[in-house]
């Protein structure tokens, strides 16, 4: 419309001298100018550009668990594995640490979308159970172990049946059903005790002791600070050295302070 306004201020400004001058061959030099603008202002370069709606049109809400999750198709589910994947601010090949950190922004950017992930965490009690472990994203014959890991889930509609997908690029290269996500961490002792849990995407630890909404302005903020220090040391050579030193002296220091509670 602004186009459309301008132009007929600018037809007017030229054809009111060319009416005073009865100059026929500007007069149409300028309606053909007149009527080619139309034009282009009608052509498809002006349509508005196609937006792709950011919800998957195989969206659905569903309650899995008590939980309010979305359902998705597995071709969406997997459209939405390489969108996360695409984040490369989130450093999904510094896999030792900061799952609750990559689970927690992925959550957030999901949510944006207009999807509701749930976590998955899956726990052992090293009492009764080895810990998780699986081969190093970066490092050849190398392993990585933990007492816990994270991923957020969504369902997944498939063969009649409602189906928990794990989305996590840091050891899976598409959504996987959670089983397979598991087993994934379980490969060196199949039979080993693996506590799985569903929960809310506002639950951060598997202790349930930190529970804020992803869409927590203050929270992302900090949360995605300390996604980019493990960003910077995914790449140092030495980053991996330099992070489990400094969480064993952190762990030092609150022993002694434990100690002189006592």
């Amino acid at each position: 419309m602004k186009f459309l306004f301008f132009l007929s201020i600018f037809t007017t400004l030229i054809a009111a001298p060319l009416a005073m001058a009865e100059d026929s061959s500007l007069h149409s030099f300028v309606s053909q100018l007149d009527s080619s603008l139309r034009h282009i202002n009608r052509s498809e370069v002006n349509k508005p550009c196609a937006v792709k709606p950011l919800l998957p049109t195989s969206a659905q809400t569903t309650t899995y668990q008590g939980q309010k999750v979305t359902v998705l198709s597995e071709q969406d589910a997997q459209e939405l594995f390489k969108e996360m994947q695409a984040h490369t601010e989130i450093p999904f090949d510094f896999a030792i640490a900061g799952c609750e950190e990559r689970a927690h922004e992925m959550s957030r950017l999901m949510m944006l979308k207009g999807i509701t992930p749930l976590k998955g965490f899956a726990s052992v009690n090293e009492n009764d159970a080895p810990r998780l472990k699986v081969p190093h994203p970066t490092k050849p014959g190398k392993t990585i172990e933990w007492k816990y890991h994270v991923a957020p889930v969504v369902l997944v509609q498939k063969d009649g049946k409602l189906i928990p997908y794990s989305v996590d690029p840091s050891i899976e290269k598409a959504a996987v059903p959670t089983t397979s996500w598991l087993n994934d961490m379980t490969r060196h002792d199949p039979k080993m005790k693996v506590k799985m849990e569903y929960t809310a995407a506002s639950r951060f630890d598997v202790d349930g002791r930190i529970r804020v909404d992803p869409a927590n302005k203050e929270f992302t903020k900090s949360n995605q600070e300390s996604l980019q220090q493990f960003k910077k040391l995914s790449k140092d050579p030495d980053g991996e050295d330099e992070y489990l030193f400094q969480l064993q002296r952190d762990q030092e220091r609150m022993d002694m302070i434990d100690g002189v509670g006592q």
